[in-house]
């Protein structure tokens, strides 16, 4: 089998059978939110006969698998079965490893073989993800399932990253697009850019979001998502920008600090499954193939969580008496004049990350093709 089989058509290989296998619901079927359990005996078998080890460090907590899509025991269960036993998952939940910044880092230098971060943390060492930070041009669940999924992105994005030899892309999970939140300490409603100036609003790792608070008249800080709970406790930051789902699971019981939710949908809240490169090139190129095929197995059952995931996370803000606000059409296109992707100050930073306007309208165009991945 040729290592350099394109990944495209495995995916589609792949998503064939996963929905061959979900229509034969008396033969095999994938419900949305139910727990895998393994069976401690078997798991012991697997990790002392394995040729290699995985150790995929989280964020998250493996218990709150219904308020975040993680996906921990979906990826571990699909690398384990694929390989046939030959490479265990180890995974190391709940921020043990480090959260963000942290665990990009030890990624990046081989000190940890994955990890999952968000795309924007990610972005100092994969800059080109930082495209994804130029508002209202794919933040919609549907829009960035049909961009990250495209030939364009693989060729722009993905191959580039690939290519340095520090990290490389397993697969980008959709937990929903970005907000414009308040802490409990400063309690108000965002509905236009207006009412961000002076604000100081938390962001992570990204310069293109810097860059884009900055156009609304905020005061951008940029804060460890580990560290998010205590400065919104403390009243260090008073707004935030997470996704709900990102909101809610948030490290720190970031969900009990939160004041107002505005949904104004301006960036994608992507995060990625990445490996080391390092341990990626220590795989025999056959075990790669599988690696790769793993993924895309668990992208695709990804997908079928998230909308009960995040209706899950809404539900669990009513609880907590939380206001979540729905930006009206008027709202929404004050956003868009203000901070847009056709923005002229979004010109010189497109060419920076990915060299031409002509570029940027080929995943703009990528965006509103659908490849057979949809979001329900």
């Amino acid at each position: 089998m040729n290592p350099q089989i394109d990944l495209l058509t495995r995916r589609r290989t792949i998503k064939t059978a996963f929905e061959l296998c979900a229509s034969a619901s008396f033969f095999c079927t994938f419900p949305a939110l139910t727990q895998i359990n393994f069976n401690l005996e078997e798991e012991t078998r697997i990790s002392r006969s394995a040729k290699y080890r995985m150790v995929f460090a989280s964020p998250y907590s493996n218990d709150e698998w219904k308020v975040t899509p993680h996906m921990h025991a979906e990826l571990k269960k699909n690398v384990q079965e694929m390989s046939q036993g030959q490479i265990f998952v180890d995974i190391r939940d709940d921020g043990e490893e480090g959260v963000g910044p942290v665990l990009m880092e030890k990624v990046s230098r081989g000190i940890l073989s994955a990890a999952l971060v968000s795309a924007s943390n990610l972005s100092p060492v994969a800059p080109e993800l930082d495209i994804l930070n130029i508002p209202f041009w794919s933040a919609s669940n549907q829009k960035y399932i049909n961009l990250v999924t495209s030939s364009s992105w693989k060729k722009l994005i993905i191959d580039k990253i690939n290519s340095q030899r520090k990290i490389h892309i397993l697969f980008h999970y959709v937990p929903g697009s970005r907000t414009a939140t308040s802490t409990k300490i400063y309690g108000k409603t965002i509905r236009t850019p207006s009412d961000t100036k002076g604000v100081r609003f938390r962001i992570p790792s990204s310069n293109v979001l810097k860059v884009f608070y900055g156009l609304t008249g905020a005061l951008p800080q940029k804060v460890a998502w580990g560290k998010v709970a205590e400065y919104s406790k403390n009243n260090l930051i008073d707004a935030m920008d997470p996704s709900i789902i990102g909101l809610f699971s948030g490290p720190g019981r970031l969900r009990n600090h939160i004041g107002v939710i505005s949904e104004i949908d301006s960036v994608h809240d992507g995060w990625v499954a990445v490996i080391s490169q390092r341990w990626f090139q220590s795989l025999p190129p056959k075990l790669r193939i599988v690696l790769h095929e793993a993924a895309e197995k668990t992208f695709i059952e990804h997908l079928t969580k998230v909308a009960q995931v995040t209706e899950y996370c809404k539900q669990g803000f009513e609880t907590l008496g939380t206001k979540i606000h729905t930006p009206s059409d008027d709202e929404k296109a004050i956003w868009l004049e203000f901070c847009g992707h056709n923005h002229p100050a979004w010109a010189p930073v497109k060419r920076r990350i990915i060299g031409s306007q002509k570029r940027f309208n080929e995943l703009l165009e990528a965006a509103n093709v659908n490849n057979g991945y949809t979001y329900s």
